[in-house]
C-alpha cells in the first residue's frame, strides 16, 4: 500500500506540476498573443499613416498639376488674345496709307534716309504713294514695292539698303508692341 500511496502522491505532485506548467504555458501564450496583437495594432497604425501620407502626397501632386495646367491654359488664352489683337492691328495697318500721319512719316523719314545714302538713291514705294513723297533731289522713285506701305531706299550701287516699310518697322517693334498689348489687356501682370 505504500506503493499506492507513493504512486498517488507522485501522481498528485505530477498533476500539480503539470497544472503549474500548463498555467505557465497559458500565461506565456496569453502574453505572446497580447504582444502579437500590440505588434499587429502598431503595424496597422503605421500602414494607415503610410496610406494617409501617400494619399496626401497624391492629392498635393494633383493639385500642383492642376494649378500648372491652369497656368498653361491661361497663358495660351493670353497668347491667343495677343495674337488676335496683333492680327487686328495688321488689318488696320492696311488703311494706314490713307492717314495724315503716314504722309508725315514719309515726309520726315525719307529725306533723312536719302541724304544718308547720297546722290543716285533709289526709293521704292507702293504704286500711288508718289504724291505723298516730299521733294528729294538726286533720287529716283520707283513704284514697284509690294506690301502695306512705307519705302525701301537703296544706294546708287545697290549695296546699302534702308528698309522703312510698314512691315519691317512693325517687326522691329513687335516685342515692344506685344508688351504694350499685354499691359493693356492684362494690366501689366
Amino acid at each position: 500500500m505504500e506503493i499506492e500511496k507513493l504512486k498517488g502522491s507522485l501522481l498528485s505532485e505530477a498533476k500539480a506540476e503539470a497544472e503549474k506548467i500548463v498555467e505557465a504555458a497559458e500565461a506565456d501564450a496569453k502574453a505572446m498573443l497580447s504582444e502579437e496583437k500590440a505588434k499587429l495594432s502598431a503595424l496597422k497604425s503605421e500602414a494607415e499613416k503610410n496610406v494617409e501620407k501617400t494619399l496626401e502626397e497624391q492629392r498635393n501632386e494633383r493639385i500642383a498639376w492642376g494649378r500648372l495646367e491652369a497656368k498653361r491654359v491661361l497663358a495660351e488664352a493670353r497668347e491667343d488674345a495677343i495674337k488676335g489683337v496683333i492680327e487686328l492691328f495688321f488689318d488696320e495697318l492696311k488703311n494706314v496709307r490713307k492717314t495724315p500721319e503716314y504722309k508725315k512719316f514719309l515726309k520726315k523719314s525719307l529725306p533723312d534716309a536719302a541724304k544718308e545714302l547720297g546722290k543716285g538713291t533709289r526709293v521704292h514705294i507702293i504704286k500711288g504713294d508718289r504724291s505723298a513723297l516730299p521733294r528729294m533731289n538726286g533720287t529716283k522713285v520707283v513704284e514697284d514695292l509690294k506690301g502695306l506701305g512705307g519705302a525701301l531706299l537703296e544706294s546708287s550701287d545697290g549695296k546699302i539698303r534702308i528698309d522703312l516699310t510698314i512691315e519691317t518697322l512693325f517687326e522691329s517693334r513687335r516685342d515692344e508692341l506685344r508688351k504694350e498689348i499685354y499691359d493693356k489687356l492684362f494690366g501689366g501682370k
